[in-house]
């Protein structure tokens, strides 16, 4: 086959070369921990066929270098997250129905993205495309795409349908798509399109860093008053895009890098969080907040993975959270030093916004970790008084993501 006609299609670089390691990395992890969690539960033939789909499609969405090819990959994720979120159990179709809407509605604005950018540039390679966001419908043709990346990531506003999903679709589903490829994708495409696709500018770069202060902020805020320790994580999915979005938004090598960076720490972090959950439940038959407490002798090391974990979606040093949160940082503080009096107001407002909802994260840990591994054991769970590790196959991928971190 000629390679340039191949190239007009896939395209491996910098960018898209480590999404897709840790694509890889992420789905055998998946299928580990199902194994054992998913053992005895019906339809699993099913399940493990859309889990190797999703992965298929997710890698090569991340390769394309056609935009309608990437649609075509784009859609059939939003097909198989809505059958595997309704593989859960109670209320699980109607969070599917909702994820399906929400996601696929934005697919429809991102195909007409994509044909204004088709109708201005007359090609549809990726490589091939530059446009100057210097007119009203380039701007439009922009924001169509990125609506698509935010619905795919969770960004305010199009955020709902994580914490409905990670509280009723099967923990696995939850670790492997919303905490992890979805993140991937939804801000690989983002980080695509400002840094090839679109030349950007000071008032594009304005509009990304207020969606990711105002993500950040509330929903964190709304994360610090669950009591379910699934939907709490949920919202901190979403909290987390946040500073993905800002980094992005800065304009600066320095930010930008830092929020490719913190894209892979969340899918770290966030999957060994999910499948700790994930362990949680499948010892207590529970992951209310109210009812668990003083896991860390009966699940040692469940209880070390999240607490790695926690520290660094919390950005403490020095986990792989607070490196890259640095990194949006100094971002940040780099346009400072600008003299555009809109980027440096905006800048100074993020940065507090950013460095506030890292603290609100910590606290909010901080009550999840001792409501559910400190503390008194509760008297429905007295008989893990003593160690009651879940099987390896559960607890092996928590440990794994936690070195990592």
């Amino acid at each position: 086959m000629n390679p340039n006609y191949l190239a007009q299609w896939f395209k491996l670089d910098s960018l898209n070369g480590f999404v897709v390691l840790a694509i890889g990395l992420f789905t055998v992890l998946t299928i580990i921990y199902s194994l054992r969690f998913m053992k005895g539960k019906p339809q699993l033939v099913q399940y493990y066929t859309y889990i190797v789909l999703t992965a298929i499609a997710s890698i090569g969405a991340a390769l394309s270098n056609n935009l309608i090819l990437l649609l075509v990959f784009w859609g059939f994720l939003g097909l198989t997250l809505y059958l595997l979120i309704n593989m859960g159990e109670a209320n699980s179709d109607t969070v599917a129905k909702k994820t399906f809407i929400i996601v696929g509605g934005s697919d429809a604005i991102m195909l007409l993205g994509i044909g204004i950018v088709y109708y201005l540039t007359g090609t549809l390679q990726m490589d091939n495309i530059k446009l100057q966001l210097n007119n009203s419908l380039t701007v439009f043709a922009y924001l169509c795409i990125a609506i698509a990346s935010f619905a795919k990531a969770g960004a305010m506003p199009f955020h709902s349908w994580i914490p409905d999903c990670a509280e009723t679709a099967p923990v696995p589903v939850v670790a492997y798509l919303p905490a992890s490829l979805d993140k991937l994708l939804g801000i690989y495409l983002l980080a695509r399109i400002s840094l090839n696709l679109f030349v950007m500018n000071q008032g594009m770069n304005i509009v990304l860093m207020l969606v990711g202060a105002f993500t950040i902020v509330c929903a964190v805020m709304m994360a610090l008053v669950q009591h379910n320790m699934k939907r709490l994580l949920g919202y901190h999915a979403v909290s987390q895009v946040g500073y993905m979005v800002l980094g992005i938004g800065t304009g600066t090598p320095i930010g930008i890098a830092g929020g490719i960076f913190h894209m892979l720490n969340n899918s770290l972090y966030k999957q060994a969080l999910f499948l700790a959950s994930g362990n949680v439940e499948q010892k207590t038959g529970t992951t209310d907040l109210d009812k668990l407490g003083g896991l860390s002798k009966a699940m040692p090391l469940t209880y070390i993975s999240a607490l790695i974990a926690s520290l660094s979606i919390s950005g403490i040093p020095p986990f792989n959270g607070f490196v890259s949160k640095w990194m949006v940082y100094q971002g940040l503080i780099e346009q400072l030093g600008l003299r555009a009096y809109g980027l440096w107001l905006t800048a100074i407002f993020c940065l507090v916004a950013a460095m506030f909802g890292s603290a609100l994260t910590l606290a909010s840990f901080m009550k999840l970790i001792h409501a559910t591994f400190l503390g008194q054991l509760s008297t429905k769970n007295y008989k893990l008084s003593t160690r009651h590790e879940v099987p390896w196959q559960m607890w092996f991928p928590c440990i794994i993501l936690a070195l990592i971190c």
